[in-house]
This record gives C-alpha cells, sequence and structure tokens, in this order.
C-alpha cells in the first residue's frame, strides 16, 4: 500500500518533467533542422526529375537540364563531419547568389539513384549544372572562395 501512495504522490511530478522534456526536445529539433537547412533546398529523387534533369527506371538520362537558372546539388551524409563544414559555406553560396542559381542538398544514402547516377562514392560531393553543357563533379570539402572562382568558371557568374 505504501508504495502505491508513493507512487499516486510523485505521478503527476514526473509528467510534468516528461512534458517539459518532450517540448524541449521538440524545440532543438525544430531549430536544428530550420538552421541546417537556412538558403539550402531539400532535393528528393522526384524533385530532381521536375528541376533537375528527368529519367525513368529502365535508363541512364542523357542530359537535358531542366532549371531556368543554373545549380549546385550537395551529396552529402548525416555523419559526414566534412559535409556538415560545407554546409555553412554552401549556405552563404546560396545566400550570394539568391536569383541567380539555385543550391540543392540532399542525404546520399536516402537518395541512393541519385548518387549512383553521378558516380558519388566519397563525401561531399558537389555537382555543378550549368545551363548548358554537362554537370561538373567536385568531390571533397572547398573554401567560399573556390566555390565563388567555381560558379565564375562553370556558370559565367561573377559575384
Amino acid at each position: 500500500m505504501q508504495s502505491y501512495d508513493f507512487f499516486c504522490n510523485f505521478a503527476p511530478k514526473i509528467t510534468k518533467i516528461m512534458k517539459k522534456s518532450v517540448l524541449l526536445l521538440i524545440a532543438v529539433v525544430f531549430c536544428t533542422l530550420s538552421a541546417s537547412a537556412k538558403g539550402l533546398t531539400y532535393l528528393s529523387t522526384e524533385d530532381f526529375k521536375e528541376k533537375v534533369c528527368y529519367f525513368d527506371d529502365s535508363s541512364k538520362p542523357r542530359w537535358k537540364y531542366l532549371g531556368d537558372k543554373p545549380c549546385i546539388i550537395d551529396f552529402s551524409t548525416t555523419w559526414c563531419g566534412w559535409c556538415k563544414k560545407l554546409h555553412p559555406i554552401l549556405e552563404q553560396v546560396a545566400e550570394q547568389y539568391k536569383g541567380q542559381i539555385y543550391v540543392y542538398t540532399l542525404d546520399a544514402e536516402e537518395e541512393p539513384e541519385l548518387a549512383a547516377l553521378f558516380g558519388v562514392n566519397s563525401y561531399p560531393t558537389v555537382v555543378l549544372c550549368p545551363m548548358k553543357g554537362l554537370p561538373q563533379i567536385v568531390s571533397g570539402y572547398n573554401p567560399l572562395d573556390v566555390w565563388q572562382e567555381a560558379i565564375a568558371e562553370v556558370f559565367g557568374i561573377r559575384r
């Protein structure tokens, strides 16, 4: 009987603590997701087929870029430290070239079909898709000035 009384008296306090913990966890997750997506647009396979290049499951696509502005596609993973270091730089690129290029990101492990399409086997890998011509693939981490030079060279857009 004594343990039942203890539980009845203590249960409301535990419930209150649990509610606060759950609300705090939700807030942290929301803030993290918001911060990680700043300036970058997540790209799914379906989005890729509509915005970048259409392909069906039976064949490798013949490259024809579908966008109205050049784009950068970041292939990364959640566990990759260099990917996490690159994201703020790509967010800066998205801000600096707003209205001139699209900057997409995707989790290569969640979109393996797209990763295979470009032969991605290391992370981060970034694909630069010009309006005309073939995409250019860059592997590894690079600082902001290298991306600015690449955008100028591949897209012909100067900052």
